[in-house]
């Protein structure tokens, strides 16, 4: 028993030297931080998990940021900053969308723009309006039916008739190529050759087109 308590006194003993020695490279009264405790080079004691130590005279209108912003709150010259980055980072981060390409169709010999085709126009214009320097090429096709040089003609009339439409928008949002190839790259191929008469034509339909790409330098 005698052995024991012996020991218990010799651990009390240290714990209190341990304390005395972190008492004295302590300090309560530093004109930089008062109301918190501080090491010998005047920096702040924190504990393990970021929290400082308060001195016994420690009252509310000693909170500083660094230890209480619950009390203080964060400076509003500060919040500004955070808010300004944040919102940079953020933008730098959102990749730049180019739209798909668009095939508008037109009825057998014709260059008008359905209403129904104006609205995927119109839709995709305003993908095209997000972007910066942007270029459009307009491509205009026609079907093999008929003699191939109206057909050539008429392919360009209806990238015409697509462009006149673009630029009937208002602001031009990008720069035209406008281009017609005629009937020398359909897509229908030679599986309407056994066909004739309105099934001909109806079998064709996908080859009056045109079509629109777009691109951009950060897309290039």
């Amino acid at each position: 028993m005698t052995t024991t308590m012996m020991i218990k006194r010799t651990a009390v003993a240290s714990l209190l030297a341990l304390a005395g020695c972190a008492t004295q490279s302590t300090t309560d009264d530093n004109a930089d931080w008062p109301g918190y405790r501080t090491d010998s080079t005047g920096n702040l004691l924190k504990t393990a998990d970021g929290r400082c130590w308060r001195t016994p005279n420690w009252t509310p209108a000693m909170a500083v940021p660094e230890c209480d912003v619950a009390i203080t709150g964060v400076p509003d010259t500060e919040a500004g900053v955070d808010s300004e980055s944040t919102a940079k980072v953020e933008e730098a981060a959102v990749p730049v969308t180019v739209p798909a390409p668009l095939i508008i169709e037109f009825a057998f010999d014709s260059i008008t723009i359905s209403e129904a085709r104006q609205v995927q126009l119109k839709a995709w214009y305003q993908q095209v309006a997000a972007l910066d320097e942007a270029t459009v090429e307009v491509h205009g096709y026609s079907d093999p039916l008929g003699n191939a040089h109206y057909n050539q003609a008429l392919a360009r009339r209806r990238a015409d008739a697509v462009a006149q439409w673009w630029l009937q928008q208002g602001d031009d949002i990008a720069d035209l190529n406008v281009q017609g190839h005629g009937p020398d790259r359909s897509v229908t191929g030679a599986r309407c050759q056994s066909l004739s008469g309105s099934e001909l034509k109806q079998c064709h339909q996908r080859d009056r087109r045109a079509v629109l790409r777009v691109t951009t330098p950060s897309a290039q």
